[in-house]
């Protein structure tokens, strides 16, 4: 993904956190950390941290993404598991970059916390993400789409499953794994028919909100004793109209994370929509081959990275396998 490169003193970024109304000094100002969007962590004089995020690319942040971003966050924090946008702005005219200005994360990232703590706790864990996407995934729609800067608005008429077929089997991370030698040619083949075969079963499946990153490094949690709680999602730019099973797929089995089938069973004890396992094993097959071939840009150790990779490579005749019993 090309980036452009941005010159934003000290001043702009002063003269925005004024602008939003708070009154503090800027202590200190993080490096810029990038992907689709550029986001540093700024200390202020109080100990508060605050994070802007900076569009670097106009065709990944656009005046509809920093919109949408806008309302789920508004979403999000009136189920109080985000935190509060300060300013934001979509006229790139403005500063000469679009920006999301907000209180920083409190707690931990998912994988961070499980990895530090015991098998009884990690339950909890679970239980608490059990909650927490039951209580996104009630808000339906009738429609499934990304949004064009409001959530009754759809920005593309093609389904997303319809996408993904076209985007990551075909071409993207599905050839990207034949053509680097991970699958062979009849694997390849495979999956690609086993996804349209279900296109469209997956057109017709209900639309809920959903996160589509639902990430061990995108999910923070906080800990009170024995009790966790969600307090913040990142890659909320990524939230559209889509099936709840594409999430819950993601949070029963993460990529680049290994859990126990107990911690499944503590999230499906809380999670109270409905569960469907033909549409979990379909979205499983999908998430697995994006992860394999590193589109989702794991944020860890190369070496565990590749580890996990050459592992769960192994595993999609197993997925596949599972895909023909649970379509039945």
């Amino acid at each position: 993904m090309q980036q452009n490169e941005i010159e934003i003193n000290e001043q702009i970024i002063d003269n925005i956190i004024k602008f939003s109304g708070i009154k503090e000094n800027i202590v200190k100002i993080g490096n810029p950390h990038r992907w689709i969007m550029e986001l540093r962590k700024i200390l202020l004089s109080n100990g508060q941290t605050l994070i802007l995020k900076i569009g670097i690319n106009d065709e990944w942040t656009d005046e509809a993404s920093i919109l949408n971003q806008v309302a789920v966050a508004e979403i999000l924090g009136n189920m109080g598991i985000q935190p509060k946008i300060l300013s934001f702005e979509a006229n790139k005219a403005v500063y000469g970059f679009r920006f999301l200005l907000f209180n920083g994360y409190t707690g931990k990232k998912l994988y961070d916390i499980y990895n530090n703590n015991c098998k009884k706790n990690r339950i909890k864990i679970f239980e608490a993400l059990g909650r927490t996407y039951d209580q996104i995934h009630r808000k339906k729609n009738s429609w499934s789409g990304v949004w064009n800067g409001c959530l009754t608005e759809r920005k593309y008429p093609i389904h997303p499953a319809k996408f993904y077929s076209d985007a990551e089997f075909h071409s993207g991370s599905g050839s990207k794994l034949f053509e680097t030698g991970k699958i062979n040619k009849n694997l390849f083949n495979e999956i690609c028919e086993i996804w349209d075969n279900n296109l469209q079963y997956l057109e017709e499946r209900p639309a809920s909100l959903v996160h589509i990153s639902p990430f061990p490094w995108s999910i923070y949690l906080n800990q009170n004793n024995d009790i966790y709680d969600v307090t913040g999602l990142s890659s909320i730019g990524d939230f559209m109209w889509w099936d709840a099973m594409s999430d819950v797929a993601h949070l029963l089995y993460p990529p680049f994370m290994d859990i126990t089938d107990d911690e499944r069973k503590a999230f499906l004890q809380k999670y109270k929509g409905e569960i469907n396992y033909k549409a979990i094993s379909l979205y499983k097959l999908l998430n697995r081959i994006c992860a394999l071939s590193d589109v989702y840009i794991a944020p860890m150790c190369q070496s565990n990275k590749n580890e996990w990779i050459n592992k769960e490579v192994l595993q999609l005749n197993n997925i596949i396998n599972e895909i023909r019993a649970n379509c039945i």
